[in-house]
């Protein structure tokens, strides 16, 4: 018997018509623990020449595992003594898949289930963690906004630790290759809830959750270069850049404003709606004359960026909420957005604005629209990655990977979308949505990944109360795709411009 396992519990039977007696025997009942495991694996569709994560968990009530051991079936008997493991079969058929788990007393369970292996894929993707960074912070919370990392000329990362005050930091890393090391953190003293952008000098801006909202950083060292006074703080709002090094963004309660290179105020549009809130990423057209914007409560509008006047007489209306919405462009001057109902796609037609189309969906407001040169549109959404017509807004496919915190999907030089889950992966899909690789990468969020020059691809994960970013090297891709908006924010610096 396993006395290691043996919880006695002891019960004392007694007569319901006499009192006990020290003659009365107590009778221990003895509850034995065993082994209790099940595993999963992913992607649900497998295919040969493709990694499989398999992955193995303590039911209610199991003893302590001390050793793990898979057998995947194959010819040659391939085996893993880890929890969680990684397969590839060289060859499609079906394979049984047996998980042995076995506790301190040498007990044993046994999990089998037949998994069936399709071809593969033509063409499949060889993509892979070359290194991961983490400065091993603890923050308190995740704020969507602010998970995209940038790169500037020299190759260094930037991103950011965010949420409470105490938590927000910017860091940068520099890229050694197959290795990482820390160049700055910068500990800015205030709540970061927005993505970066590098502007054309190479320093870099980032909007505060302050009165103060908008900060210049200086890239070399991480030194405050200036601070605007925008009288509202600014939340999932990333800076838009045009060329003369002018900057755009929302605030939480004080309108669109734009600021010069200096730090001097140019203008600012506020709403006349009662209470507007303008948590959005905005864009600029492709002459940068033109930012198009939106406020929370349903309202989508075009400015001129000269002077901060309205360009339509009327505005576009929507269902649904923009919070958290990184907007983007077309080559033909589309203008795509997302919001909690619906992606939208809108049409300028120089003094008034009009609905190309809508596309129903939810939870989409977290994540933005980016096109490749084929006529398709992805977006991330709570239903999914979604693949549309940009002619009609009309669906080809869906995909099993939900993003409900922001994750802007991105496509790489060969035309494959990458986008990040709820579930801890970075999936990469060819055009037809068939899934050519996964990473799975932490046990939460995985945001939007940004492809470099070189075909890098760096992204940021939240998992275990701390920010994790990836740098994973894609063996075919050249680069981000030539296509007008490839990813969020359009390019590496997210300048939306």
């Amino acid at each position: 018997m396993k006395q290691s396992n043996i919880f006695l519990a002891i019960i004392l039977v007694c007569s319901f018509f006499t009192s006990c007696t020290k003659e009365d025997k107590i009778e221990p009942i003895v509850i034995v623990q065993t082994p209790l495991v099940e595993y999963s694996y992913s992607p649900e569709e497998v295919r040969a020449e493709q990694e499989i994560n398999f992955n193995a968990k303590f039911l209610t009530g199991s003893s302590v595992i001390t050793s793990w051991n898979w057998s995947f079936g194959d010819a040659a008997e391939s085996t893993s003594n880890k929890q969680n493991a990684v397969f590839t079969y060289a060859e499609e058929g079906t394979y049984t898949v047996t998980l042995t788990a076995t506790d301190a007393d040498n007990e044993t369970m046994l999990v089998s289930k037949e998994i069936t292996v399709l071809e593969a894929l033509q063409g499949a993707l060889e993509a892979n963690v070359v290194w991961s960074f983490t400065t091993e912070t603890e923050i308190s919370n995740n704020n969507d906004g602010s998970s995209s990392p940038v790169i500037d000329n020299e190759g260094v990362v930037y991103y950011l630790e965010s949420f409470a005050v105490a938590d927000s930091k910017l860091i940068a890393v520099n890229d050694l290759g197959t290795s990482v090391t820390e160049k700055w953190q910068a500990e800015l003293g205030y709540n970061l809830r927005n993505a970066p952008a590098i502007d054309l000098d190479g320093n870099i801006y980032i909007g505060a959750w302050h009165a103060n909202g908008l900060r210049k950083i200086k890239a070399t060292d991480g030194s405050q270069l200036w601070e605007a006074a925008t009288n509202s703080g600014i939340s999932n709002s990333t800076t838009a850049i045009d060329a003369n090094g002018n900057t755009y963004f929302g605030t939480r309660s004080e309108g669109i404003q734009s600021w010069d290179t200096n730090g001097a105020l140019r203008w600012a549009y506020n709403s006349p709606v009662s209470g507007a809130r303008y948590y959005i990423s905005p864009v600029l057209s492709e002459d940068g004359s033109t930012l198009y914007a939106s406020i929370t409560g349903g309202q989508f509008f075009a400015i001129n960026t000269a002077d901060g006047t309205l360009k339509w007489s009327n505005v576009v209306e929507f269902s649904g909420d923009t919070t958290g919405s990184s907007f983007s462009l077309d080559a033909d001057g589309t203008v795509y957005f997302t919001t909690t109902e619906e992606v939208v796609a809108v049409t300028d037609n120089g003094a008034t604005g009009s609905v190309k189309w809508r596309y129903t969906t939810t939870g989409a407001n977290s994540s933005g629209v980016v096109v490749d040169n084929s006529g398709k549109a992805y977006v991330g959404s709570a239903s999914g990655l979604i693949s549309l017509n940009i002619a009609d807004g009309t669906e080809n496919w869906t995909y099993d990977a939900i993003a409900v915190e922001e994750s802007v999907p991105a496509i790489d030089s060969e035309g494959n979308i990458y986008s990040g889950t709820n579930d801890g992966r970075l999936v990469i899909l060819n055009p037809l949505g068939e899934l050519v690789k996964e990473l799975n990468l932490t046990n939460g969020t995985v945001h939007s990944p940004t492809i470099a020059d070189n075909g890098s691809v760096y992204v940021e994960a939240y998992g275990d109360t701390m920010i994790t970013l990836f740098k994973i090297e894609v063996k075919t891709s050249e680069g981000p795709l030539n296509s007008y908006w490839p990813m969020k924010g359009k390019n590496r610096y997210n300048r939306a411009f």
